[in-house]
């Protein structure tokens, strides 16, 4: 059986758990996503999905560990967080639905050791 989005041959988990639509979990995954596209707290940067979270939340995790991060909104807006959390990079498939919409002065680095990372731009 094939997605019936992006065409991928469904692995046997996905098969066995008969993913809504016929899609593959990745495509289920991007079409909720894209359902949150017009929200304030997601952020699109150099194809890659990033979610703000409460930023007085009381919970002891946050995102990039507390990191402070000040993003730049395409449409004016600047906002300052220390609870930005990352939703990986936007598959191909999906970009052109998943347009940038800020910038940040980070970038992702990728090591040696095959990780990437963000670090200051």
């Amino acid at each position: 059986m094939k997605c019936s989005t992006c065409g991928k041959e469904l692995d046997m988990y996905e098969e066995a758990c008969r993913v809504k639509l016929g899609e593959c979990s990745s495509c289920n995954l991007w079409r909720e996503r894209l359902a949150k596209i017009n929200k304030p707290n997601t952020v699109i940067i150099d194809g890659t999905f990033y979610t703000i979270g409460d930023e007085n939340s009381t919970d002891p995790f946050r995102g990039f560990g507390g990191d402070k991060f000040v993003i730049n909104f395409k449409d004016g807006r600047q906002v300052t967080t220390t609870n930005l959390w990352c939703g990986g990079d936007v598959p191909e498939y999906w970009k052109p639905q998943f347009p940038d919409n800020a910038d940040f002065d980070w970038k992702w680095k990728k090591f040696p050791s095959g990780t990437r990372h963000l670090v200051p731009k």
